[in-house]
């Protein structure tokens, strides 16, 4: 059968399609056959009634309504086996269906004859119930066209012939509309049929669709999966990356600062001095470069905690006026006693640092002032500079990886445009508000509205002066990279401290009793299956409440807080002569030993 209509024209049945659409059509018909059951049987046994209240013989009446029964009962049966004959070519039985509707459509069609010896009211009668009954066929047969032609004939071309036999005007002219009639029923069954073939082809379309969607799910999930093993295999390879990078870091760090202390003034000290200004922009790029890394990974979790933010902007100038100062600048630090804001103190100091950073590099004239200021249930920390300023439309791009809007030239001392794009994933991360205000010419003001807390805890190695004490005092190192040993004796030997060192847990255990430590100084990843805090839990048995202070390349969450129970403080590499200088000194004057 020919399909033109537009929709079913965009799919071409395939064979195997095809032979799924007959086997469709040839079920519908079937199970419309088994629903109708009673209503035919009811016709017949109505057309049965009215031929004998006719006057028609009751002989032929039963014998009719005999013949016709079970006329519909064979076909019912003929098309369950039709059905279910899968190894007969479905077109062939399709063919067969036509001839057993035509058996059907024949039995009913005999009840023209009965109408030649009936007078005109019960025909009119037996003829509308007919033409209904073939109407009916329409929705029921429609998936095969031809076995409805069959029906609808057998049963209307009798009642036409005993129309046209009375020769009347008015019995031709009921003859010919019964010919109409049956002429647009076909035309519904065949508009029916093309509506039928259109669903199944949409059908096919959308199990396509479905398929192509469950596929692209399953693409997605994968994709994600991998995605999700990229991630835990960037976060390892990060961890991994942090360590063996800041090694070499962490040894040139110590030793240029204690070269920096035997070379005397002169030519070799302004070496050492231009070392140690490239070790610590490579330090710098490095920290900036696996931090972007880091958070981009999700590898990275705040510790949140009370912070007190008086000692907190103390500790940041302290620690950056000597850059201002080299500039030129000035680096103002106000803030109220007493105030106190939830977050990462780590993570702060870095957002603030960069700030501050940033705010000197683009500083000509004038200086930087840190601020800060209570605003109900927030505390707004601003950076404020007297700089070149930021235009409107460029405010947003400043927050970019490598955007520099005032640095052309790529010039080194204004760095490589990583710190603000730092700024901008860690204050999400802690859920900082982070806003701009900046006038070409004039400076720019970044605010930082943090969470107010109700206590503060007191913060490792900000802002801390050097106090005397480390003289003579002992030493502990267990480091497993002999370069780095080396640049931690002679730091903290040049501070005047006796210095024991080992690259096993099992020397430094077998030191413990010679050398008596006061405090011992050790790294997280050590070679074999010891870990830095497991390494500490060890010699603390062996000398109870010994202080200890746990250095790392790690930033993960699940270490400081396994740290901050066994009241381990962490220095993060590499690590200066100055950060070291002041942690030592401070655990070695905690209260309760380390604990």
């Amino acid at each position: 059968m020919q399909d033109s209509s537009p929709l079913a024209a965009a799919r071409v049945l395939s064979a195997a399609e095809r032979t799924g659409f007959d086997e469709r059509r040839l079920q519908v018909l079937v199970d419309y056959s088994a629903a109708l059951r009673w209503q035919m049987l009811a016709t017949a046994a109505v057309i049965g009634g009215l031929c004998w209240a006719g006057g028609s013989a009751p002989l032929w009446v039963v014998l009719w309504l005999a013949a016709t029964v079970a006329a519909r009962e064979v076909r019912a049966a003929a098309l369950l086996r039709l059905r279910d004959a899968t190894r007969t070519p479905v077109a062939v039985r399709l063919r067969a269906t036509t001839g057993w509707t035509l058996l059907l459509g024949a039995a009913f069609g005999a009840v023209g004859f009965f109408m030649r010896r009936l007078d005109t009211a019960y025909d009119a009668i037996l003829t509308m119930i007919l033409l209904s009954l073939s109407a009916g066929a329409v929705s029921t047969t429609f998936t095969v066209v031809p076995a409805f032609v069959a029906f609808a004939g057998a049963i209307s071309l009798p009642v036409v012939l005993m129309w046209l036999a009375n020769g009347d005007w008015l019995d031709l002219g009921i003859g010919l509309l019964v010919l109409l009639f049956m002429g647009v029923q076909v035309r519904y069954a065949r508009q029916n049929m093309r509506m039928f073939e259109e669903s199944y082809r949409m059908r096919l379309d959308n199990l396509d669709l479905l398929r192509q969607l469950s596929n692209e799910r399953t693409r997605l999930a994968q994709a994600r999966d991998l995605a999700v093993r990229t991630d835990l295999s960037k976060s390892r390879f990060l961890a991994a990356a942090s360590h063996d990078l800041r090694q070499p870091l962490q040894s040139l760090s110590l030793n240029i600062g204690a070269l920096q202390r035997l070379v005397p003034a002169g030519d070799c000290h302004d070496i050492a001095d231009e070392i140690a200004e490239g070790t610590d922009t490579l330090r710098r790029m490095l920290d900036a470069l696996l931090d972007i890394s880091m958070l981009e990974s999700g590898s990275v979790a705040p510790h949140l905690q009370a912070v007190a933010l008086d000692r907190f902007v103390h500790a940041v100038c302290a620690r950056m006026r000597p850059a201002a100062e080299a500039r030129g600048l000035r680096l103002d630090g106000d803030c109220p006693p007493g105030l106190v804001v939830h977050s990462d103190p780590e993570m702060l100091r870095r957002v603030v640092s960069n700030l501050v950073d940033n705010a000197l590099k683009f500083t000509t004239r004038g200086g930087v002032a840190l601020d800060v200021q209570a605003d109900g249930e927030r505390v707004a920390l601003r950076v404020r500079d007297t700089g070149c300023g930021i235009a409107p439309a460029d405010q947003a791009r400043v927050f970019e990886d490598f955007e520099q809007l005032h640095n052309p030239a790529r010039s080194r001392e204004h760095g490589h445009g990583l710190g603000l794009g730092i700024v901008r994933r860690l204050s999400r991360l802690l859920g900082i508000e982070l806003r701009l205000q900046s006038t070409p010419g004039v400076g720019s003001s970044f605010e930082l509205l943090l969470p107010v807390a109700e206590r503060a805890q007191p913060l490792l190695g900000d802002g801390d002066v050097i106090q005397p004490g480390l003289v003579a005092r002992r030493v502990l190192v267990l480091d497993d990279d002999e370069a780095v040993r080396s640049a931690y004796r002679h730091a903290l030997e040049g501070l005047g401290c006796h210095v024991a060192c080992a690259a096993t847990l099992a020397e430094a255990v077998a030191l413990l009793p010679t050398t008596q430590p006061e405090v011992a100084l050790v790294d997280f990843r050590l070679a074999g299956a010891d870990d830095g805090l497991g390494a500490i839990a060890a010699l603390r048995q062996r000398q109870p409440a010994l202080p200890a202070v746990l250095v790392t390349a790690d930033t993960l969450t699940e270490l400081y807080e396994q740290a901050l129970a066994l009241g381990v403080p962490v220095l993060r590499k590499p690590v200066t002569a100055v950060a070291l200088a002041i942690a030592v000194n401070k655990v070695l004057n905690a209260p309760g030993d380390g604990h």
